[in-house]
């Protein structure tokens, strides 16, 4: 999943310059090991990045600028953030 986070990411933030604009946090839901939302953080500094995973994912995550690694179940709750994103 994480080549496939950055050949879509890639691709989605060349057409979607502009959308991120308004957001100063944003969640990625299931992020997994967090490379889709530090490729959108890398692309737009001034938002703070949330990968929320189960907890046994994220304990292997990298840590990246901008981004905290949340474990926990998204059937039970989700951060709270101005957005959610899902791949």
């Amino acid at each position: 999943m994480a080549s496939n986070s950055r050949v879509v990411l890639d691709a989605l933030l060349l057409e979607y310059k502009s959308e991120f604009a308004g957001f100063t946090s944003l969640v990625d839901v299931a992020g997994g090991t967090g490379t889709a939302i530090s490729k959108i953080v890398e692309a737009n500094p001034h938002i703070s990045g949330i990968n929320f995973d189960l907890p046994l994912v994220v304990a292997t995550a990298p840590k990246y600028p901008g981004v905290v690694n949340v474990g926990g179940d998204m059937f039970s709750s989700i951060p709270s953030a101005d957005g959610v994103f899902m791949k």
